[in-house]
């Protein structure tokens, strides 16, 4: 019998498809511990890298109103945008080699994110990616009931781009929560890439197929290189 072949590839974007410095990290952590007064402990905060941001914020405020909600996810978005426009994010190393391969092989690439949109897609724009050019879809964390460790972001994307199986999928993340969704959703293969915020023994505590030095190596791990120099 035949072993199916991978349609889709689900990768999260800070980290692990775009380098932003870490900017997204200080930016929350600025925003959340000014509304507070307080500094937030570094296990606590690791407990939200890679959710949804505004599901991290009413985590690490405790008990807080909506309005206060509301505020500290506007005062963390500007403080970002503000930061991205200083240091516009790249492309990791690699990545849009091996988005090419990828498509070379009529393998779809979906960026998910713990973003919103707002965020998203003045990010994409900066590093000057397109949808339907160089990714397939973009799907953010305002798009779904609840963002990682669910594995909703990657039935989105899944529904997006018409990848009907959990055994055509590829997801891929810099965080121990990346793993857990993937690994929740079911995907074949669960990749932690150590581009980010995570070293690998920490993305060795989540469930997951592979540890891979970045997300540009994903063609090897799919033996895509060896199929494009045939060409």
């Amino acid at each position: 019998m035949t072993e199916q072949r991978i349609g889709m590839v689900a990768l999260d974007i800070a980290g692990t498809s775009i380098d932003e410095g870490g900017a997204v990290y200080v930016a929350l952590r600025k925003a959340v511990e000014s509304h507070t007064g307080k500094p937030i402990g570094d296990d606590q905060f690791d407990r939200w890298k890679g959710t949804g941001k505004r599901d991290a914020i009413i985590g690490l405020l405790g008990e807080a109103t909506v309005d206060e909600v509301d505020a500290v996810e506007s005062r963390f978005t500007d403080s970002l945008l503000d930061a991205y426009r200083s240091v516009p994010p790249v492309p990791l190393p690699g990545i849009v080699d091996a988005f090419a391969l990828l498509h070379e092989q009529k393998i779809k690439i979906v960026l998910q994110t713990g973003y919103s949109r707002e965020i998203a897609g003045p990010l994409l724009d900066q590093v000057g990616w397109r949808i339907g050019r160089d990714i397939d879809a973009v799907i953010t964390s305002d798009q779904v009931p609840i963002s990682r460790p669910a594995p909703y972001l990657i039935f989105r994307a899944m529904e997006a781009v018409g990848v009907q199986s959990v055994a055509e999928v590829l997801v891929a993340g810099d965080t121990p929560n990346d793993l857990r969704a993937g690994t929740n959703a079911g995907a074949r293969y669960v990749a932690g890439v150590l581009t980010g915020a995570h070293d690998a023994a920490s993305l060795r505590s989540a469930p997951h197929t592979h540890i891979l030095a970045s997300a540009a190596t994903i063609p090897e791990v799919l033996k895509l290189r060896e199929v494009a120099t045939q060409f």
